[in-house]
């Protein structure tokens, strides 16, 4: 895979109304400004090879019932529609090549199994 860029941790919980609440917050690595050359599909910019991080949650209630999990992402790269256009000749790229209406890059990511917590008893 790509070097990582990135590890988050989700929480999720329910309002007093019953709105689903979701906070994302990045606990190592972070926005580290890498891209792709579309021309070549080349990646550009710094990752890691791997990442560590702690954190807790300065909000937690204990009388809260919430899901955790970690996140990893990569630094981006070419999707299958970036190395077509990438690849194809002059005159012969795909339209969406140049309208921006499809995705040429994409950040790979794997997850954690959820933690559900709930008020003891």
């Amino acid at each position: 895979g790509n070097p990582l860029q990135r590890i988050q941790i989700v929480k999720g919980w329910a309002g007093a109304e019953g709105q689903y609440h979701q906070e994302v917050v990045d606990v190592a690595g972070g926005d580290n400004q890498a891209g792709v050359d579309l021309a070549t599909c080349t990646p550009r910019g710094a990752g890691a090879a791997n990442l560590c991080g702690v954190w807790t949650d300065p909000d937690f209630d204990p009388t809260q019932r919430a899901v955790y999990y970690a996140r990893v992402i990569e630094n981006p790269s070419c999707r299958s529609t970036g190395w077509a256009c990438a690849k194809a000749p002059e005159g012969e790229k795909p339209a969406y090549c140049a309208t921006g209406e499809v995705a040429l890059t994409t950040q790979e990511r794997a997850w954690s199994s959820p933690i559900w917590y709930g008020p003891g008893g």
